[in-house]
C-alpha cells in the first residue's frame, strides 16, 4: 500500500477533466450542438472516465460530482465555443490536447487504486479506463466508432504503457507521486505523437488471423 506522500495533487485531475472537457467541446462544436449539446458532451467527455473510476471500481462518491469540476467543465466549454473554428483545423491541436488529458488521467486512476491498496494489476486497469473512459462515452454518444476498439494509432496503448512506467516508479523505485506521474505522463504523450509520427498501428483481429492463415513458402 502506498499511502501519505504517494498522494497526487487535485490539479492533476482537474487538469485532465478540463483536457479532456475541451475535446468535448470541440467535436460537439464540429458536429454543430446547440449550447447545450456543447455543454453536455463536455461534462461526459471531462468527467466520465472519473465516474467510471470512482463509482464503479473504487465505490467511491465520484470526485467529479464536486463543483470544482463542474466550474472547470464550464471553462472549457467556454473555451471551445469561442475558439472552436481555430482549433479544429488543425487535428494535431485536438491530439495534444487529447493525449495530454488521457496521459494525466491514467497516471490519477493509477494513484487512486493503489492509494486504497489494490495491487498493480488493478491499478493498470483502473487507470486505463480512467483515461478511455470519457472520450468513449463521447464517440458512443455521438454515434462515432469508439477510438479506444479501433485498430489504428496507439491510444489505449499508450494509457497503458504510460501506467506501467509510472507504476515500475512509484512501487519499484518508490518515487514520489509528483516525479512518478510525470514520468507516466511523458511517456503516455511520446507513444501516443510516436504512433502518429512513425504510423506505429495496432491491427484488426480478423486481419492478424487471415495472415496467419495465408501459406508460407514451400507450403
Amino acid at each position: 500500500m502506498l499511502i501519505g506522500q504517494f498522494e497526487l495533487p487535485i490539479a492533476f485531475d482537474l487538469a485532465a477533466t478540463f483536457l479532456l472537457a475541451v475535446t468535448g467541446a470541440l467535436v460537439a462544436m464540429r458536429k454543430g450542438y446547440d449550447f447545450v449539446g456543447v455543454f453536455f458532451l463536455a461534462l461526459i467527455t471531462g468527467t466520465g472516465g472519473g465516474l467510471l473510476r470512482d463509482g464503479l471500481f473504487l465505490q467511491q462518491v465520484p470526485a467529479v460530482l464536486g463543483s470544482p469540476y463542474v466550474i472547470v467543465v464550464v471553462v472549457a466549454m467556454a473555451i471551445g465555443m469561442v475558439f472552436g473554428e481555430r482549433l479544429n483545423r488543425p487535428v494535431m491541436v485536438f491530439m495534444l490536447v487529447d493525449a495530454a488529458g488521457l496521459g494525466i488521467y491514467a497516471m490519477v486512476g493509477a494513484q487512486k487504486a493503489l492509494n486504497l491498496g489494490l495491487g498493480w494489476g488493478a491499478a493498470l486497469l483502473i487507470g486505463v479506463i480512467n483515461a478511455v473512459g470519457g472520450g468513449l462515452v463521447r464517440d458512443v454518444i455521438t454515434r462515432d466508432h469508439p477510438m479506444v476498439f479501433r485498430p489504428g494509432e496507439f491510444y489505449a496503448a499508450a494509457a497503458f504503457m504510460g501506467c506501467v512506467v509510472f507504476i515500475a516508479l512509484a512501487m519499484g523505485l518508490r518515487l514520489p507521486a509528483e516525479t512518478a506521474a510525470l514520468a507516466g505522463i511523458a511517456t503516455t504523450l511520446l507513444v501516443r505523437f510516436g504512433s502518429v509520427r512513425f504510423g506505429w498501428r495496432t491491427r484488426a483481429v480478423q486481419a492478424l488471423i487471415r495472415d496467419d492463415d495465408r501459406p508460407t513458402d514451400g507450403e
